[in-house]
């Protein structure tokens, strides 16, 4: 069984601009949005995840994403340094969690931009 982490869109919008696929003009189609998102759970659900979720906070719409929270390697969870302030407090939010499910958390130097898994990737 996969132990995966997900957000629920509570308060998922385009309420900033930090990359060129955000548009505050184009915004999000909030019930397509949500009703994509709980076709997500059920499926993974379905195909035998574990799916764990992490509480949405307002204010930070982007810890849907939660691939960008950090990286986990075994027991060791390494949380973002977001380079946009913007995404900065779900940091430690997602780090709070891991460390609650036990893992140890190791952080990286403040001048260090990392954004999680998106900017991993696992070989062998």
């Amino acid at each position: 069984m996969r132990d995966l982490l997900l957000c629920p869109p509570d308060h998922y919008g385009i309420e900033y601009e930090i990359n060129p696929w955000m548009s505050r003009a184009r915004g999000a189609d909030t019930p397509l949005v949500q009703a994509q998102w709980r076709g997500l759970h059920e499926k993974l659900v379905s195909l035998g995840c574990n799916v764990h979720l992490v509480p949405p906070k307002p204010k930070l719409p982007d810890m849907v994403f939660t691939a960008n929270a950090g990286l986990a390697v075994g027991k060791k969870f390494i949380p973002s340094n977001f380079r946009h302030k913007e995404r900065a407090g779900e940091a430690p939010l997602f780090a709070d969690w891991m460390a609650e499910h036990d893992y140890e958390i190791v952080w990286l130097p403040e001048d260090q931009f990392f954004e999680g898994e998106g900017d991993a990737l696992f070989a062998g």
